[in-house]
């Protein structure tokens, strides 16, 4: 089967992947969205002489094969049609898969889907904890031609030199004022951040990470002598962002954040000013985020309600679910 033949399946496909997620719910989540790829992609290949197939493991990359291509899945809740990929590395590669294509479901908005050749879909390395492609289906520049080497050439280098690539890349794209430092991930490969100060971020920036933080780390809400009770809040945005803050509690109980009334409970004031950043972020935080810190999936819809019973439990000199989402 030729690439064109292939690709006249993932059209058929995504039609009726289109016509699936606008009708009703049903595959909005990821794993019902991949299961029905997979199982629109059998009905569609039917009489092509083509066998489709999990890949030979369920944490390899991509998620099916067919007669040596390969098909990952990919989906978001947002009205975009971006998307954070895979590893750099491609650790757990299916080997029998020599071209790969992704298709990805649109559910925020108005639902849709599309497919595309994985390569060119790749725009960005975004790195925290471990570099991984980002992947862009609308309007897309691929990242392979940023860094001047075919996206085949490049999967078949070592670790070490693919790191080579990704470390120029990082520094080509620092902004004034940002320094890189160099962090180990599994393979003991220094990995390139540009770190930032959280007093330097623009408004909007420092809000949108507070609300992540809010909901993330219900535990803030603990009694105000409670030691430590910010240290996983300084990790997870060094962790995810890039940024340090100096004086991570400032962040929700300077004045500055609660409001030019003087006294009080700073801490709820600080948070009732963000409800609805949080309420955006519980709906928009990837599932594996929620899963790390709270131990549990909780899906969007249920996150504020999840999390108030934390806060709650938490919470010793006030009760969060008495001034918090009442309305």
């Amino acid at each position: 089967m030729t690439e064109q033949e292939f690709e006249l399946i993932l059209t058929k496909t995504v039609i009726q992947l289109g016509n699936d997620v606008t009708s009703g719910t049903q595959y909005h989540s990821p794993d019902a969205f991949e299961k029905r790829v997979y199982d629109v992609l059998i009905e569609v290949a039917k009489g092509e002489n083509i066998r489709v197939s999990p890949t030979w493991h369920a944490h390899a990359f991509p998620d099916i094969r067919a007669n040596g291509f390969g098909v990952e899945v990919k989906t978001t809740n947002k009205d975009s049609w971006q998307s954070v990929g895979n590893s750099v590395f491609e650790g757990m590669r299916d080997e029998s898969v020599k071209k790969i294509y992704v298709v990805f479901g649109k559910m925020g908005g108005m639902p849709a889907v599309r497919w595309g050749q994985y390569e060119k879909c790749i725009t960005h390395v975004r790195i925290s904890h471990a570099p991984r492609f980002c992947l862009e289906m609308e309007k897309p520049e691929p990242l392979f031609d940023k860094l001047q080497i075919p996206y085949d050439d490049f999967c078949r280098l070592p670790a070490k030199e693919k790191m080579r690539y990704i470390r120029k890349y990082s520094r080509d794209r620092r902004k004034p004022g940002e320094q890189v430092w160099w962090i180990e991930d599994e393979n003991s490969l220094g990995i390139p951040l540009a770190i930032r100060i959280y007093t330097g971020l623009t408004k909007e920036e420092k809000i949108k990470i507070r609300a992540e933080c809010a909901i993330l780390f219900p535990e803030i809400c603990r009694g105000s002598r409670v030691r430590n009770k910010y240290k996983d809040v300084s990790f997870f945005l060094l962790k995810y962002h890039n940024v340090i803050a100096p004086q991570i509690r400032d962040l929700f109980t300077a004045g500055s954040v609660a409001g030019k009334e003087r006294g009080g409970h700073y801490l709820s004031r600080s948070l009732k000013a963000i409800e609805s950043e949080m309420r955006e972020a519980a709906l928009r935080l990837d599932g594996d985020l929620i899963e790390e810190y709270w131990l549990v999936n909780v899906p969007p819809e249920q996150r504020i309600t999840q999390w108030l019973k934390r806060a709650d439990l938490l919470a010793t000199d006030w009760k969060p679910s008495e001034i918090l989402f009442t309305g």
